[in-house]
């Protein structure tokens, strides 16, 4: 027994062919069949079933020796060994006899080698198996709880945080109209004691005076007093009204000020999960990233404009690898002679054989933003390509019309390839940029621009108001070269607020909430109602940052007038954030491209369908916005909300007191 426990059992068997050998290694016996039971360093087990009783007489012989071939499965060989038999037993089955035989085995070191290391391997490999399968059931357990975690979390934050700009928003008016009303009871306070000064002065005439009729002098002296009673009973009672109102208010400013210090604590996580969730739309093969996710129609679409948006924004949060995946897919693209399209399937092929002018020039736009932050070369041939094509576009009065295939002419896309000329010169210094941008502005001066009606129109010869048009031409063009073209960008700015903004309702799941942004167009224009575009909306809320920046030094009180509406309006965006409906992932907040599904936007196309459908250009125009970056020129303006919140995370909060 002793020399048994030297062996080691393996849950599988091996078949042995076998026979009986005299001391001159000749056969006595025909060859066997049994296989093998336990196997160690120096010998086996061998069974046998229902083995003749004349071989059994021979192989419990002590010393008896055996010839064996031992066949391992995958090896192209097999083992060859002498054996000599150690010790042998028989057990009685139902049917028949089994015999065990213990072997020593005499053969190669390699061959045992082998055979040892196929037992220890059939040993311990499904106990490695289990542990595997174990370890992996564990982990998958643990991501689907963790990820479970993190989508209840993600819901909750989003939640939570539009009720708190919601009730926020909600108070802020209220205090906003309390202020008012307060100036009302004071402007009144001081009409009524103007009104009894009057009145005493009049009464000490009265007094004064040489009258005959006494009792007339008395009478108007009467006459006065009763006046001045009932003004003093207005006053007190407007002052008890004020009284009453600001006591009432007390609370709602306390709870304004509570909830303003948990929005700015939540804002950093809900900036994380938009960037989070535009990075886990970017294909890992192709680089593009998805432009809607919840539209069945578009959910395998990139467009252009929307991969220039998500590239900036993976540049300005140093997410370099990122943006660089999106420009070499584009970068392989024109290495083929290709044109850079409208839209691509997210995996790579072209979705929309179409050219446009702006697209083009936006994806020029971010290689050049790339460049700017990280001075690395590679990918200015897509800015070349860009080039060539725009001034294929170029007419004779220095307008870029739509593309090769239309006519049209559209101010949006003339303002895009001005910013892109102009910022490839700075980086090249090569002239022909400089010349081209100063075409464009002085086509865009003429056709776009208007000194009486709407400052902007959308085109050549279309004097129909489009929100982007204003947004863009502050932020390409900045406030003093805007007034060098004698346009005032604030009178901009105005004519879009007056025009433009909109108040409606946006349906969360639970209910419907009030927001304030800014329609595609003059919405009184449309028959559809106001609705609210989130990415024009950011656009806005950028234009109000680049204002702040501009009077800054200048006149800080406008500087805090304008960044006070990028606050506002930014924080009105944020209430239509939503969870991304992916069925894979955390269901990340993202931003829809509007406050309404399926809605004709005045410009010639619909917004997205689905309630729930993530837009990336929403998303990455409200990160590039919050962070205060210009993209049409290429850099960070110091009044940003970003920089708000980390330097005065509480002036709102505490300018209600």
């Amino acid at each position: 027994m002793d020399n048994r426990r030297k062996y080691i059992r393996i849950s599988t068997v091996l078949p042995v062919e076998f026979c009986i050998i005299d001391e001159g290694n000749k056969r006595i016996t025909p060859w066997l069949q049994g296989f093998t039971h336990d196997i160690g360093k120096g010998g086996l087990c061998l069974l046998i079933n229902d083995l003749w009783w004349g071989f059994w007489d021979k192989l419990k012989a002590k010393d008896s020796k055996l010839l064996l071939h031992v066949n391992i499965p995958f090896k192209s060989q097999t083992i060859n060994a002498n054996a000599k038999v150690a010790w042998a037993s028989q057990e009685k089955q139902k049917d028949f006899y089994r015999y065990a035989i213990g072997l020593q085995l005499f053969a190669k070191d390699e061959d045992l080698k082998t055979l040892f290391n196929y037992a220890l391997f059939h040993k311990f490999t499904p106990l490695v198996l289990k542990g595997v399968i174990a370890a992996l059931l564990l982990f998958s357990t643990a991501f689907f709880l963790r990820a479970h975690m993190l989508t209840a979390e993600n819901r909750t934050l989003v939640k939570n945080y539009v009720n708190i700009l919601n009730r926020s928003s909600g108070i802020k008016e209220f205090i906003d109209e309390g202020q008012k009303k307060n100036a009302s009871f004071d402007e009144s306070q001081k009409k009524i004691n103007e009104k009894i000064s009057l009145l005493e002065a009049q009464i000490k005439n009265y007094a004064k005076e040489e009258i005959s009729d006494r009792g007339l002098a008395k009478g108007k002296i009467n006459s006065a007093e009763k006046e001045i009673d009932i003004l003093t009973k207005e006053s007190e009672f407007l002052k008890a009204k004020q009284k009453e109102y600001n006591e009432a208010s007390l609370g709602l400013r306390r709870e304004f000020k509570d909830l303003e210090y948990e929005k700015i604590r939540a804002a950093d996580k809900v900036i994380k999960g938009v960037y989070s969730w535009i990075k886990n739309r970017q294909d890992l093969v192709s680089g593009l990233v998805l432009s809607y996710e919840g539209d069945q129609n578009l959910k395998k679409i990139s467009f252009t404009y929307d991969q220039a948006l998500a590239a900036i924004t993976f540049v300005i949060l140093n997410d370099r690898e990122r943006a660089e995946k999106i420009f070499s897919f584009y970068l392989k693209k024109i290495d083929k002679g290709e044109n850079i399209f409208n839209a691509y399937y997210t995996q790579g092929d072209c979705a929309e054989y179409v050219a446009h002018s702006g697209p083009n020039a936006w994806i020029g736009i971010a290689v050049l933003d790339y460049y700017k932050e990280t001075k690395d070369k590679k990918y200015l041939p897509i800015a070349e390509k860009v080039s060539d094509f725009l001034l294929q576009m170029m007419d004779k009065e220095g307008g870029i019309k739509g593309g090769p295939t239309v006519e049209w002419y559209s101010t949006e896309h003339n303002l895009d390839a001005f910013a892109f000329f102009k910022s490839f010169y700075e980086i090249t210094k090569n002239e022909k940029y400089l010349k081209a941008a100063e075409k464009i502005k002085n086509w865009i001066s003429r056709y776009a621009y208007t000194s009486y009606g709407p400052p902007v129109n959308r085109g050549k010869g279309d004097s129909t108001i489009a929100t982007d048009t204003y947004a863009w031409s502050v932020t390409a063009f900045g406030a003093d070269e805007l007034l060098s073209l004698n346009m005032n960008p604030e009178r901009i700015l105005e004519f879009a607020v007056d025009n433009c903004e909109v108040s409606t309702n946006f349906k969360h799941k639970e209910r419907e909430i009030s927001v304030k942004g800014f329609d595609f167009a003059k919405y009184r224009n449309c028959a559809r109602g106001g609705v609210v575009s989130c990415e024009w909306t950011a656009q806005m809320v950028l234009s109000f940052e680049i204002m702040a920046d501009y009077y800054q030094l200048k006149n800080p009180g406008k500087s805090r007038e304008y960044l006070n509406k990028s606050v506002f309006y930014s924080n009105e965006l944020q209430k239509m954030l939503i969870t991304s409906p992916s069925k894979i992932g955390i269901e990340d907040p993202c931003l829809p491209y509007a406050s309404s599904a399926d809605i004709d936007t005045g410009h010639g196309w619909r917004t997205p369908s689905g309630d729930r459908t993530g837009s990336l250009s929403s998303s990455a125009y409200f990160l590039i916005a919050y962070l205060g970056y210009n993209p049409l020129k290429g850099e960070f303006l110091s009044m940003s909300l970003k920089n708000l919140y980390e330097t005065e995370p509480y002036r709102f909060a505490s300018e209600t007191n």
